[in-house]
């Protein structure tokens, strides 16, 4: 699954849906392989996650780096990726991170690709630096799937 997150309404925060879209246009994935919008579920999207042994999450992610700054977390380090929460949705996905470990269900292969924001505001626009991320962080879902043996389809 690739599972993009994010609140189109607050400026950065939207870049995982962005990257989802754009993804979704520029590449083609073998059946098995579900890109998902998950918006601002949080931890609604824990019956959406079960049975897929591979999760690919795209979000705005805050690392310290500098705006635009493509991210790439997995394993045992994503919670303290979402420690520092962004918006409310990020709150929730703390807890479903959370509820995974104790359940004992993390997928096998649990990565977040994300970019750190400029801002997060009432907006519709991602700031500059983050728009001239997204072909990075797009191409990156792409080699993290090919890196798990899915086969992609190049840019059409």
């Amino acid at each position: 699954m690739v599972l993009g997150l994010g609140n189109r309404l607050m400026t950065d925060d939207a870049v995982g849906l962005e990257a989802l879209a754009a993804f979704r246009a520029a590449y083609g994935v073998p059946d098995g392989v579900d890109l998902v919008d998950g918006g601002t579920l949080g931890l609604d999207l824990l019956v959406h996650m079960e049975g897929y042994p591979r999760v690919l999450i795209l979000d705005c992610v805050t690392t310290g780096e500098a705006p635009g700054t493509v991210v790439r977390v997995e394993g045992d380090a994503i919670p303290t990726v979402f420690a520092e929460c962004l918006s409310p949705h990020q709150m929730g996905l703390q807890d479903l991170v959370a509820v995974l470990h104790l359940q004992g269900r993390v997928p096998e292969r649990f990565t977040v690709l994300g970019v750190e924001p400029g801002e997060i505001g009432v907006g519709l626009e991602l700031t500059e630096p983050v728009r001239r991320s997204l072909s990075r962080l797009v191409a990156a879902a792409a080699d993290e799937l090919r890196g798990w043996g899915v086969v992609v389809h190049d840019p059409v």
